[in-house]
């Protein structure tokens, strides 16, 4: 196994990482790579080459091109803080076209702070479908939901609630100040 990470930055291509390790995330990308290649991902074939080498001989040198679907991890971020009261947002997530898995840990009762970092995400989405054009309209409603902070619904009897504001309340802001009107 080996795992490569490649920032693409305006001067180009910059090497982040280049390693003899499985992809991290506690595996949950698994069933992504799974779909995406036809049935297995690196971690499979690993095992399949110490421990069945019929199973491993079968492999293909090389993924399918183009892959067999399209998809996508997306790292859940929080633009607000308090005292989870319900996770309607997660309850959409979960019933999305393109959805294969989540992780979280955050429940009814959690405190949620602003996600700085990826230490402080407040979940982890599997996206996968054959349509690329669902999978990025998915995408697209999950940063919506994050962007307008209808992720969670507060308990506000907490004084530890802060919203930062969303996108489209800055812009009506902004166009408050400078005088322009809906």
């Amino acid at each position: 196994s080996s795992h490569a990470e490649v920032m693409m930055t305006p001067n180009g291509p910059c090497l982040v990482e280049m390693n003899c390790r499985a992809h991290g995330g506690d595996g949950n990308w698994r069933p992504l790579c799974r779909g995406l290649t036809g049935g297995y991902s690196q971690v499979e074939a690993t095992v399949d080459s110490y421990l069945d080498k019929k199973a491993f001989s079968i492999l293909p040198d090389r993924p399918p091109s183009p892959f067999k679907a399209s998809g996508q991890e997306a790292i859940l971020v929080s633009y607000s803080r308090g005292k989870v009261k319900s996770t309607p947002g997660f309850d959409e997530i979960m019933k999305m076209a393109s959805f294969v898995s989540f992780e979280t840990g955050v429940k009814t009762g959690s405190m949620v702070e602003y996600t700085v970092d990826l230490y402080s995400c407040v979940g982890s989405v599997i996206l996968m479908h054959k349509d690329k054009s669902v999978l990025e309209r998915d995408i697209n409603r999950i940063r919506e939901l994050e962007k307008e902070n209808e992720l969670f619904e507060y308990d506000y009897g907490v004084d530890t609630y802060m919203k930062s504001p969303s996108l489209s309340n800055l812009l009506n802001v902004f166009d408050g100040l400078l005088g322009k009107e809906d």
